[in-house]
């Protein structure tokens, strides 16, 4: 970008714009492209936690799971890498909350929280899930990890977090193969389950909120179309999540749902527009391929942000450095004349994704235009 010019965006074109003056801090920059509206530079918000952890944390669980190196670990990496929102949950929706619902979980120091043994075995067993107090221990401290950065944020930085759905849930409380199974052979406890889980979701939801949760992703994997029919979508999935995006939203997040597969051609984009989300962000096809962007912004046109997909498991986390730049720029330029556009990964990126690779990604985001 030219010395002295921003861009500003009309319709679906950028043109550049004289304004010196015109410099945004994170949390207007992702307002703005959420709104669809000009922004000074491309926001940068990929799915950053893993590797951040590994980079970061005293250790990859401490940095996950516990309030004040949670804090410390995030605060280095918005530090190092200017990223445009604080992304944190995964040890919240891999461990805390299956783990409060009645799941034997295990807490390795260098790995994901590791789910040993389901909870839901029968019916009789959701009325026991329905009981549950999502207020553990667990959940307190990392509650506490998340205003511990709104404090040290100073309003400068948007936190956001993963979540998931109540099908997601039920699969992580029942077992993914059975829930699966269930669609057939007993569809009434996937509706009762989720019946139980909705209430409860929605309890963690309102205690991120308070803390200082802004944006809200749910990753709704376990319902893309890789894993179920849109009837089946429709039928079990849909209804109980509207009702979980709808009061998270009626609070005042911005509810984001994540989702692999071919969500235009399916029609799932459809549904998910019955709900009050506020972005859509694409997933993988296949372990190498993602979702066509330009699909995404033909259907959704401009109605809605959409975040990028860059591939995790390509060149970032197996490749060069120049091949993840290579990558990442033409992200960056198919997306180039997109209003409401966020640069970010199709999914979670791997702990294992070396810093050199995270680097060239985060440079080229950074100097797109510029």
């Amino acid at each position: 970008m030219p010395p002295g010019k921003t861009l500003k965006a009309y319709g679906r074109r950028f043109v550049f714009k004289k304004e010196r003056d015109f410099k945004m801090n994170a949390r207007e920059r992702m307002a703005a492209a959420m709104a669809l509206k000009p922004v000074d530079r491309i926001p940068n918000a990929p799915f950053y936690e893993a590797p951040i952890c590994r980079y970061f944390g005293r250790t990859f669980r401490s940095a996950l799971l516990e309030n004040q190196d949670m804090a410390d670990c995030h605060m280095k990496a918005i530090e190092t890498f200017q990223f445009d929102w604080v992304m944190v949950g995964m040890g919240l929706i891999g461990g805390i909350i299956p783990d409060a619902m009645g799941c034997q979980v295990k807490w390795p120091e260098d790995v994901f929280p590791i789910i040993e043994k389901t909870t839901v075995f029968s019916m009789e067993d959701v009325d026991r899930v329905a009981k549950t107090d999502i207020h553990t221990k667990r959940m307190e401290a990392f509650l506490k990890g998340v205003s511990l950065l709104r404090k040290r944020l100073n309003g400068e930085v948007p936190i956001a977090c993963e979540y998931i759905s109540p099908f997601t849930i039920a699969a992580r409380l029942r077992g993914t193969n059975e829930i699966m199974e269930d669609i057939y052979e007993n569809p009434g406890l996937v509706h009762a389950l989720q019946d139980a889980v909705v209430p409860l979701n929605i309890e963690v939801g309102r205690a991120l909120i308070e803390a200082g949760v802004e944006y809200i992703f749910y990753g709704a994997d376990m319902e893309c179309p890789l894993l179920i029919s849109p009837d089946h979508y429709r039928e079990f999935v849909h209804e109980p999540t509207r009702k979980v995006v709808d009061a998270l939203a009626e609070m005042g997040a911005r509810v984001l749902p994540h989702m692999c597969g071919e969500i235009v051609k399916t029609g799932i984009v459809d549904m998910l527009f019955e709900m009050d989300i506020h972005g859509i962000m694409p997933g993988n096809v296949t372990q190498e391929t993602v979702l066509d962007l330009r699909e995404l912004k033909d259907k959704c046109g401009e109605r809605i942000c959409i975040f990028d997909n860059l591939n995790p498991n390509g060149s970032l986390l197996i490749g060069t450095p120049d091949e993840v730049a290579q990558e990442t720029r033409a992200h960056l330029e198919k997306a180039r004349s997109m209003t409401g556009y966020i640069f970010s990964t199709s999914g979670t990126t791997s702990p294992a994704t070396p810093k050199t690779n995270f680097e060239a990604m985060n440079r080229e985001v950074l100097g797109f235009c510029s």
